[in-house]
């Protein structure tokens, strides 16, 4: 029985795999319906999710956390219909919503189930996932170096989509540079758990260069963001406990500090022309139009906040009056504030704050540093993207996006809720519970 379980869990993460890997590609078999072409693999995902979540039924409804979210989104729908009716558009939005709150705790308790503690075949998993990403990617700029092109086939084929033009830009299987740039960084981090193996490091540098070939301000801003927050923090934590006992430099980090600016001046040698447009994309925003319609779009935001700034409009139901007046939110946290009002985004951020602090002080005390290592990682990836990154694209609430990331906080909480059963002191794991 546990065998047959390990593998219907097994078969939902490979499921999983391929959602991400493909992107929106599975939009080029068309399913029409009443709110335009729907991505025919996240249906299959919601749909499989299925048995995983009737399996562990009683861990879905006590987790606290997927409770709090399936009740805010509730309540937001509540919310909406209060002030809009029942607009059948927003309500399907709110019913995907909980699909994928519920898909992703199902992949957090498959990633569980599989990988148990072990938290570099989990990263392994993740850098080996996106690397496939990357390829794929690589493909779509080398079959469409002009997104235009492409486009103009997914209207040709039945498909409705639409997006920016883009010359040469890596816009990747989710058909957007914006949206993989800021996708790609999280990889990135958790790559480096595991770049002492050949194959790893190979990989980190591919999504490294997919990541100015996208030419994303915000992802490789939040990258380097990410990267000073998480040195800070480490070389803050090592001030503060210094003890030189306990500070040691292993071979592989003097390796990598020495080979470090070799791989530098290779990456500018052979990305010259690359690396230049990089550098034009930051320096020229007073002047681009891209940036400029961002402004206008942050304004509209402040607008339809301060029409219902308590309680808010509901998920997606202010997007009639976006449609009406043919203007956009790109603000991720606006478009969490607009939707859940001050009180609902005040709420789910203390709520999340706690939660995160609770994990934290459980993953602190492990054997192993690396389970606490990657969920700081995963808060900060987090709080930067919804702080800063998040201000530039409606990341938050994108699938390909919300669906991992929440998947891994589901997978700590898991991991937490074992530490305390039976069955897991008695398994080759319990050395991790020691402390608790």
């Amino acid at each position: 029985m546990k065998s047959q379980y390990f593998r219907l869990n097994t078969a939902f993460l490979l499921l999983v795999l391929l959602f991400v890997v493909l992107g929106n590609l599975p939009r080029f078999v068309p399913i029409a319906g009443s709110f335009g072409n729907i991505n025919a693999s996240e249906l299959v995902l919601y749909l499989c999710a299925a048995p995983i979540l009737v399996k562990n039924f009683k861990r879905v409804i006590t987790s606290r956390a997927v409770l709090f979210l399936l009740c805010l989104n509730t309540f937001s729908l509540g919310v909406g219909i209060y002030h809009y009716g029942a607009a059948s558009d927003a309500i399907f939005y709110n019913i995907r919503l909980s699909a994928m709150i519920l898909s992703a705790f199902a992949a957090g308790v498959a990633m569980h189930w599989v990988f148990r503690d072990d938290i570099s075949r989990l990263a392994k998993a993740f850098a080996i996932t996106y690397g496939i990403a990357t390829l794929f990617s690589f493909v779509v700029l080398a079959l469409y170096p002009d997104s235009t092109v492409l486009w103009l086939k997914l209207e040709q084929m039945g498909i409705n989509f639409t997006g920016d033009p883009h010359q040469f830009r890596l816009v990747s299987t989710y058909l957007d540079p914006n949206f993989f740039g800021t996708i790609i960084v999280l990889p990135i981090l958790m790559a480096t758990l595991v770049i002492r193996h050949t194959p790893y490091f190979a990989l980190l540098l591919m999504m490294v260069v997919a990541l100015l070939f996208s030419f994303s301000r915000s992802g490789i801003s939040l990258a380097l963001l990410a990267f000073t927050c998480l040195f800070g923090i480490r070389l803050l934590s090592t001030v503060t406990q210094y003890q030189m006992k306990r500070i040691t430099v292993q071979p592989l980090h003097v390796y990598f500090l020495l080979l470090s600016p070799f791989l530098v001046l290779a990456l500018i040698y052979s990305f010259d022309s690359q690396i230049e447009r990089v550098i034009e994309r930051f320096t020229s925003t007073r002047a681009d139009n891209s940036a400029l319609s961002r402004l206008r779009a942050f304004q509209t935001g402040m607008d339809l906040i301060a029409e219902h700034p308590l309680l808010g409009h509901g998920y997606n139901f202010s997007i009639r009056q976006l449609l009406k007046t043919g203007t956009k939110v790109d603000s991720s946290l606006q478009l969490v504030i607009i939707s859940y009002g001050f009180v609902g985004t005040l709420v789910s951020f203390i709520a999340a704050g706690t939660w995160a602090w609770i994990i934290g002080s459980k993953l602190r005390h492990l054997a192993s540093p690396l389970p606490y290592q990657l969920f700081r990682m995963l808060i900060v990836y987090t709080a930067l993207t919804l702080l800063w990154a998040g201000h530039f694209n409606q990341i938050v609430f994108y699938p390909f996006w919300l669906l991992p990331v929440l998947a891994l906080f589901f997978y700590f909480d898991q991991l937490c809720v074992s530490l305390k059963s039976p069955h897991f002191a008695r398994s080759r794991h319990a050395a991790f519970a020691h402390s608790l």
